[in-house]
């Protein structure tokens, strides 16, 4: 299992790597939690929900599935994109992990952070189940996993 920082890093790798052969895609720390939540959800579906890409939990704050330890990591930087020097260290990511992280940047990263925030709150889904206002909601591994295996 990979840590959450791993996931990060590799997705400003990813970021960074776009950016090197012309094409710029946005990745404020909002877009990165959606982005972290989506690769929770995939990898969980591909494995049959017997593995989980990250251990820790998410929480469902306002703007969607949050995971605290990545959000106040990248929270100084506000609504900006996160800088190229913050990629960091991913090599404790598996092979299986590393493509399912490019999968998720290769089909969301043209999309805007608001609208995988909209994509997060779908109704019935793991953050619209257990937000309740304000507050630190967990959401639970075993919701996650079951809304996204069903997705298949």
């Amino acid at each position: 299992m990979a840590s959450v920082q791993d996931v990060a890093n590799y997705l400003l790798y990813l970021r960074d790597n776009d950016m090197e052969t012309g094409k710029y895609y946005a990745l404020s720390n909002l877009k990165m939690q959606k982005l972290l939540y989506f690769c929770q959800g995939i990898y969980s579906a591909v494995h049959n929900g017997s593995r989980l890409i990250v251990d820790d939990e998410f929480e469902a704050w306002r703007y969607g599935p949050v995971l605290p330890s990545a959000y106040f990591r990248f929270n100084i930087y506000g609504q900006n994109d996160i800088p190229r020097n913050e990629t960091g260290d991913f090599s404790g990511l598996s092979e299986g992990e590393n493509l399912v992280i490019q999968n998720v940047w290769e089909n969301l990263r043209y999309r805007s952070a608001f609208d995988l925030v909209e994509a997060s709150h779908v109704q019935n889904g793991p953050w619209h189940n257990v937000y309740h206002g304000e507050g630190d909601n967990i959401i639970n591994q075993e919701i996650i996993v079951n809304y996204f295996g069903g997705q298949n």
